[in-house]
């Protein structure tokens, strides 16, 4: 991490996919020696699934009371875990109450940009990423000179529910130096890798003040430049720490809950006239900043208050068509809703038109004259006979 007496290396794991019998990994030496730290990642297959986005797991649970771990996919709420390939305990870390406050406290501020809640009680049933505080690599099956260790994908994806360590038998007993050791085992399971920018807690450069992700994109590598991925294989050219974790965690005091919207009318299947209204509700936590009308994906209008309506156009060709609705909220989260309808012919409207309607002169829609029409005719014939006697 920059301190020279610092032992910090990160295993990487590609794949999550539970087994009877976890296999033997490859050990990837990226670079070190000397007294200073030794680099290394273990490459495996990249997992079927990668979250994309937004992550789900935005809660940070710091433990320094230990865990049995069993091998498996990364689950930190069943304490499974692709770095363990045996039932594995990870003892307590015994820290004093001041530097647990400390580390505690660095590791709030390090992540207090982001909309991520970062707590030291256990938060049970909701997603989180577990950073387990203590012991030594051999707990988990490791070589004794690691001193961080986290999963982390082929494609530099989110690994949910993940779990990551410090080994604080192997790290200077200094909050800050643990706290930054953490944040970056945290930061690989959110898919950023390491890079060439000394005072951002994903660099391996010596640096003598107090690492923060820093807002710049700068080259990946340990020592040298290299694409940021693993193994050859490139998720990117370079790497923001700030932009990256924005995106895959979002800002503090940022609203990431999306809109709800529901298109009303015209219902999913069903034919309608030319010209008709679509019709739709939208609510969000905060508020709605628009809703925009689409017809085969060309947008047609975008209102940006209720109601939520508009009227198609009376020229739109016969046959079937897809309309969408999307709501946006003002840090930009949507959510969108499909109809599949059909614009019914113009000749079968008028026709079904003129059938329910009867005509200005009371004809029916049977074609027989109504009783009040045949009255009329019968009235008219008596009038003719008396007029005309035979």
């Amino acid at each position: 991490m920059g301190h020279r007496s610092a032992i910090v290396v990160s295993l990487v794991v590609l794949g999550s996919a539970a087994r009877a019998e976890p296999p033997s990994y490859p050990l990837v030496t990226d670079s070190g020696g000397g007294d200073g730290p030794s680099f290394v990642r273990q490459v495996v297959p990249a997992a079927a699934t990668a979250t994309s986005g937004l992550a789900k797991t935005r809660t940070i649970y710091l433990n320094r009371h230990g865990a049995t771990l069993s091998p498996g996919t990364n689950d930190s709420q069943t304490q499974r875990s692709t770095i363990v390939s045996r039932v594995s305990e990870v003892p307590a870390w015994n820290v004093s109450t001041a530097d647990w406050a400390s580390t505690v406290t660095c590791m709030q501020g390090i992540w207090s940009r982001f909309d991520v809640v970062v707590t030291d009680v256990d938060p049970g049933a909701t997603p989180h990423i577990e950073a387990l505080f203590g012991g030594s690599p051999a707990d988990v099956g490791l070589s004794s000179n690691i001193g961080g260790v986290s999963p982390f994908t082929s494609d530099c994806s989110v690994i949910e529910h993940s779990i990551v360590f410090a080994f604080t038998d192997n790290l200077p007993k200094r909050p800050r130096v643990i706290c930054e050791v953490m944040s970056q085992e945290i930061a690989h399971s959110y898919g950023l890798d390491h890079e060439l920018l000394a005072a951002d807690p994903m660099s391996y450069l010596s640096y003598s003040g107090e690492r923060e992700f820093q807002d710049q994109a700068v080259a990946c590598g340990e020592t040298k430049e290299r694409p940021c991925g693993i193994a050859g294989t490139t998720c990117r050219p370079s790497q923001n720490s700030v932009q990256l974790l924005l995106a895959r965690v979002g800002a503090a005091h940022r609203d990431n809950q999306p809109p709800s919207v529901a298109i009303t009318s015209p219902a999913e299947a069903t034919t309608v006239s030319a010209g008709f209204m679509i019709s739709a509700t939208a609510t969000d936590n905060v508020a709605v900043a628009s809703v925009a009308f689409y017809v085969d994906g060309d947008l047609l209008a975008t209102r940006t208050q209720a109601p939520f309506q508009l009227a198609t156009s009376p020229a739109l060709e016969r046959g079937a068509h897809t309309i969408v609705v999307e709501a946006t909220d003002a840090d930009g989260n949507a959510t969108t809703e499909q109809r599949d309808i059909t614009v019914g012919t113009a000749g079968g409207d008028a026709a079904t038109a003129t059938q329910a309607s009867p005509s200005p002169l009371g004809c029916s829609t049977t074609g027989q004259p109504p009783f009040a029409m045949t009255a009329i005719v019968v009235a008219a014939l008596g009038l003719r006979r008396r007029r005309n006697p035979r």
